[in-house]
């Protein structure tokens, strides 16, 4: 039986099928959402390498669930913030299937969705340790909504939080936990949640909009800086071969 996908006059009709995906961080996970549960998910802990991953990854979630998969009504993708490689990679992938498939494709930020993916019961940090004493951090609630947009911050700005609050207590998410949860900032916990967005939460979290609201969510990348590596100034480190008129012997 061939599946009717959503039509633009169904834009307040929540998906019954999702295909979502994360690169951001240290994983490669893709998932396969369908009518309340996952059907199908892959995972791959990796901090390089996400290019190659993706799509074999997707490839054999196409196989284990041929039917669901041609009734794809929206794809989801992480934005960022994380590596400058890694978030291009989930988007330039959903992009090219959005185009193929004839479905739209909805963007949600990373940090958002790695603070979906606790269960403690407290008020959530997200902080990623993006490295030259820098953390891509964000506030949530104990229901995991952001209270903020994603932010980058020393780790001094980090300990700083919560202190003037009548509950200055946080669960920590992220690889930044490792430098905020010390004996000393007995304020902030480890939490177990993975260092990463989880592309099943990441699904069911779509799966809970409407097709408009969906739209509203374009899949572009965020970024808190510029990319480490830059590209050569090309007006710099010039030689230039002499001339007859130099003086210098040819």
């Amino acid at each position: 039986m061939t599946h009717a996908r959503l039509s633009d006059g169904d834009a307040r009709v929540m998906p019954e099928t999702v295909l979502a995906c994360d690169t951001t961080q240290g994983a490669c996970s893709a998932a396969l959402w369908h009518k309340g549960a996952v059907v199908a998910e892959r995972l791959i802990k990796m901090q390089r390498g996400h290019a190659e991953a993706l799509l074999p990854a997707l490839a054999e979630i196409k196989r284990e669930a041929a039917d669901i998969w041609a009734q794809i009504d929206v794809l989801a993708v992480t934005v960022g913030p994380g590596t400058f490689t890694g978030v291009r990679v989930g988007l330039s992938a959903m992009r090219g299937l959005s185009l193929a498939m004839g479905v739209p494709v909805a963007g949600f930020g990373t940090l958002h969705m790695m603070a979906l993916g606790s269960a403690v019961p407290m008020r959530r940090l997200v902080a990623v340790d993006a490295r030259r004493d820098t953390y891509y951090t964000q506030i949530c609630t104990p229901d995991g909504l952001p209270c903020e947009p994603p932010t980058a911050r020393s780790l001094k700005a980090c300990l700083a939080l919560g202190v003037e609050d009548d509950d200055p207590k946080f669960t920590v998410i992220g690889t930044g936990m490792s430098a905020i949860c010390t004996p000393e900032n007995r304020r902030f916990s480890a939490d177990s949640a993975p260092h990463w967005p989880q592309a099943a939460v990441l699904a069911a979290h779509a799966a809970g909009h409407t097709m408009d609201e969906l739209a509203a969510r374009p899949a572009t990348p965020l970024y808190l800086r510029p990319p480490d590596a830059t590209l050569p100034d090309p007006q710099k480190n010039l030689v230039f071969a002499p001339t007859k008129d130099s003086g210098t012997a040819p």
